[in-house]
């Protein structure tokens, strides 16, 4: 297959495929079509992906393998209508669909896809419409009003309402077959549409559920069946299909079981027909004991029921399945209604009728069985019953602060105050004064009421069929209250009496925390209930210090106290007051009452600007100077709007010793907006150090001053021991190891580019491929050291030239004497060898066997033992030296050659860089 650039493949307008960055994917897809295009075949005879290109497309998700084949499928259907390929039959499987599709879906994933809802009345969809390549000149217009009117809510019959758009059924569709709906529009023809649906669940009023309609939901329960194995009831009467168990004993002793006929009798032996139906249990007890004591002398029986006759009775109405069923001779209303399915959402539960003989036996009220457990009413079936269910009657909905909001039937008569009690009653948080009954007003709508329920009056309101009662909250509010908040033992609410101060609230520092900010408490104040509010700040070590004082804050109802941590932030807690602060400000008044704080205070940050607030106190809002504050001065920034039409800027220069010195008037009182920078003491700041190890006098951690020097610090440590081997040096610096990380991603990244290519172009080239794959997988291992070569040996002597201005975390390591050079790569052996003066690189490369096959004459180069490198090749990157300049600890590379495996972009630079990081690592692992 011959190999294209992308340029040729964006020419030929091929589809591509929707994945993350990286574009191989793409790009072997669009090969693969290419491949039968150019060909000439059809795309039924793609050729099969290799081994490498079925490992590449393996590690996709199932999601975009479905949009790769969706594409694919678009590009056969397009070749087909313009005769290049016959159109694509259903069942047709390619090699790149048999690809696309030959993984296997989890449980969850095929569970996914099996699902598909339909759409049905009152459903909402969100639609995408974009237009479309080619469209109308007004369709804009109409694509912002489409735009606007979304999310969409299907009508009562399932019909969907666009703005302009005669409406357009989607009831029953899924979502794909909604979208093409959508498509044969005639009046949407210049869009691309999608449709989403959005699993909503009703909410508030429109989530009420009819009550007591979900006791039927299972109609296997069979906790609901009639009990067969309990004693018989005495009242249980006897009819045909009955058994009778009865044993006798005394001068006769025998048992029978004997079957109520048709006629209602049965046949005992000895004494002959017995009548027994039309009796209850006990009655025909009674009967059989008697004519055995009559007729057979010296006998006495025990009479038991064996098995129950099954009667049939009709279960008519609002039933989920009316008719007639065959239940026990000890089944009840309730049972039978199991058995129908259950009252549907249009019956009553509070009026179901048993009927015999055409006439109304009993009524059954289901709201008895579910609110108190009553069954007194449950009565006993008998065969030929009829169950009618007629439609539910009145009905009220309740909602809010009761128990157990719902929609209840009415049975008529109930009050407002009983409706309530069939919802549980209201709960703790329910305000009975604040309800909300919305009435149908035949004729003319829905009127809303205001009620309390507390009222006497109230006590005998009749309740209305539609009626809707809202039960509001209590508010959400505290009376006589104050709240503690913050870094203290016990947060949380407190009773507040008048004449109560901060200490009352706070009355030692016992009930802080340890970290507290005592220089600056924060208090929340409503200056009108919900709407205005007011920050102070308190000195609370003053405070405590002096109780009842200047400095102690009388407390008012709702106030709220927050005591900050020194440790933690507190934008958090004033960033919602300051929110406050700017939403009260009338339009008129464009000032919001804040200040700001910077540079070194433990706590910079906007703090509320207080009446009459000095420089202090915001430095005590900031919670005080930090370590590093320049305290002789600070910079105050200072903005005037002069006459609403420009902002001028002021600077002004804060006497910080005189504040602390108490200086009259040198505590400036602040203004809206004014921005205090505590300036930092020259030359602060973290306390930077290098590491020294190996062969000095004194290793170990050095801190460093501003600008200083590797001969400084190495001078600090006493110089380099006698068997250091300073040409051997590493020098590590953690922004270069850094930056040896990114290059080592671009690399690798550079490298599977050329995998792909390769694989495209020519699949049979396994060999380059499998090099290529093991490349990328020492690049992936290699631990980046950030290493800077260095002449420790010359800086020793004095060298300003090579000396090295030092930087925070910096590491020197000094190695011990090496006798050893090292060779590595495309030899027969490689290791180390005692170094002997005079012997050449050659040399030294035939006692480790001599070059393999694989090898690279040309670019052999040596790694020195300070990192250096050097090529004997008349390349521009690398410095010549001679065949025989070899000394102690260096290190000869002979990379891959890799013209003999394809030759591939960076392929000859990752080599390289896999042997200089193995270098280094191993050097630093031998210290």
């Amino acid at each position: 297959m011959r190999a294209f650039n992308v340029i040729e493949l964006d020419r030929l307008n091929l589809p591509r495929s929707p994945m993350p960055a990286g574009g191989w994917v793409d790009a072997l897809i669009r090969a693969l079509i290419l491949s039968a295009v150019l060909v000439g075949t059809s795309l039924a005879q793609v050729p099969t992906p290799t081994p490498e290109q079925l490992q590449l497309l393996n590690s996709l998700p199932p999601a975009q393998r479905q949009a790769l084949m969706e594409q694919y499928r678009n590009f056969q259907r397009q070749q087909a209508q313009q005769g290049g390929a016959p159109e694509p039959q259903p069942g047709d499987i390619d090699p790149l669909t048999e690809l696309l599709f030959e993984p296997d879906l989890s449980e969850e994933e095929e569970i996914e896809l099996e699902e598909d809802p339909r759409l049905e009345p009152g459903d909402t969809v969100v639609i995408e419409f974009n237009l479309a390549s080619i469209a109308s000149a007004d369709a804009a217009s109409l694509q912002q009003r489409l735009l606007e009117g979304n999310p969409y809510v299907l009508d009562e019959s399932g019909f969907l309402n666009l703005p302009g758009i005669p409406r357009i059924g989607f009831g029953g569709l899924n979502v794909d077959e909604a979208g093409v709906r959508l498509e044969a529009d005639a009046a949407l023809q210049d869009f691309d549409m999608f449709v989403t649906l959005l699993p909503l669940e009703p909410t508030g009023a429109d989530g009420l559920e009819r009550f007591g309609y979900s006791l039927f939901e299972s109609r296997d329960d069979f906790g609901l069946r009639p009990a067969t194995d309990v004693p018989i009831p005495a009242d249980y009467l006897i009819g045909p299909g009955d058994a009778l168990n009865v044993q006798l004993f005394g001068n006769i002793n025998l048992e029978y079981y004997l079957v109520v006929s048709r006629e209602g009798t049965i046949s005992f032996p000895e004494i002959g027909p017995i009548s027994v139906a039309g009796l209850d249990f006990q009655e025909a007890r009674n009967t059989i004991n008697e004519r055995v004591s009559e007729q057979l002398i010296g006998v006495r029986s025990s009479i038991t029921l064996g098995e129950l006759r099954t009667i049939r009775v009709f279960v008519l109405g609002e039933v989920a399945e009316p008719g007639s069923y065959a239940v026990s001779g000890l089944s009840t209303m309730i049972n039978a209604l199991f058995e129908s399915g259950g009252v549907s959402e249009v019956g009553t539960l509070r009026q179901i009728e048993l009927k015999r003989n055409g006439e109304t036996i009993t009524t059954l009220d289901l709201y008895d069985l579910l609110l108190r457990g009553d069954t007194s009413n449950d009565a006993r079936l008998q065969p030929g019953d009829v169950i009618f269910v007629p439609p539910i009657s009145d009905t009220i909905g309740i909602s809010g602060e009761v128990k157990r909001p719902g929609i209840y039937e009415l049975v008529g008569g109930e009050t407002l105050r009983s409706a309530i009690e069939l919802a549980g009653g209201l709960t703790a948080l329910a305000d009975a004064t604040n309800v909300r009954l919305e009435r149908i007003v035949p004729g003319r709508g829905i009127t809303v009421e205001e009620l309390d329920l507390t009222a006497s009056a109230l006590s005998d309101a009749q309740s209305q069929n539609g009626d809707f009662l809202r039960i509001m909250p209590n508010l959400d509010q505290l009376e006589d209250v104050v709240v503690l908040e913050g870094n203290v033992q016990q947060p949380g609410r407190y009773q507040w009496s008048p004449g109560m101060y901060l200490t009352d609230l706070i009355s030692s520092s016992e009930m802080l925390k340890p970290m507290s900010d005592v220089g600056y408490v924060l208090v929340r104040r409503e200056r009108s209930r919900n709407l205005f509010i007011d920050v102070l700040s308190v000195d609370l070590a003053a405070a405590l210090a002096s109780p009842r004082g200047p400095a102690d804050l009388m407390l008012e109802p709702r106030d709220t106290v927050h005591v900050f941590n020194l440790e933690v932030g507190r934008q958090h807690v004033l960033e919602p007051l300051l929110v406050e602060l700017r939403a009260q400000v009338p339009a008129v008044v464009p000032v919001v009452s804040v200040a700001r704080i910077g540079g070194s205070v433990r706590a910079p940050g906007e703090y509320p600007l207080e009446p009459q607030m000095t420089v202090s106190d915001l430095i005590r809002a900031g919670g005080g100077l930090s370590e590093s504050a320049y305290v002789i001065d600070a910079e105050l920034t200072r903005y005037e709007v002069i006459n609403g039409a420009y902002r001028e800027t002021e600077l002004v220069t804060v006497d910080l010793a005189g504040i602390m010195n108490g200086v009259p008037g040198a505590d400036l009182i602040l203004s809206a907006h004014d921005y205090l920078n505590i300036r930092e003491v020259p030359r602060w700041g973290q306390q930077q150090s290098v590491e020294l190890r190996g062969e000095v006098v004194f290793p170990g951690i050095y801190p460093i001053r501003q600008g200083e020097t590797l001969s400084s610090v190495l001078e600090r440590a006493g110089g380099l021991t006698q068997l250091a081997f300073p040409e051997g040096s590493i020098f590590l610096r953690e922004e270069l190891r850094e930056r040896e990380r990114q290059q080592l991603e671009t690399l690798a990244e550079r490298i599977q580019g050329d995998l792909v290519a390769l694989s495209l172009s020519d699949p049979g080239a396994t060999q380059a491929l499998s090099i290529g794959q093991s490349l990328i997988a020492q690049i992936e291992e290699a631990q980046p050291v950030g290493r800077m070569v260095v002449s420790l040996d010359r800086i020793a002597q004095g060298d300003v030239a090579q000396d090295v201005v030092l930087k925070a975390q910096d590491r020197i390591l000094v190695p011990s004497l090496t006798q050893a050079v090292t060779v590595l790569g495309e030899v027969q052996y490689a290791t180390s060898h005692l170094f002997e003066p005079g012997l050449t690189r050659d040399e030294y490369l035939q006692r480790s066997g001599g070059l393999t096959a694989n090898a690279d004459e040309e670019r052999v180069y040596v790694v020195r033992a300070n990192g250096q490198v050097e090529i004997e090749s008349g390349s521009r990157w690398f410095r010549r030296s001679r065949s025989g300049d070899i000394r102690a600890g260096d290190s000869i590379v002979v990379p891959l050659d890799t013209d003999r495996v394809r030759p591939l972009v960076f392929w000859t630079s990752a080599t390289s860089v896999i042997y200089n990081l193995a270098i280094a690592v191993a050097a630093i692992n031998g210290l």
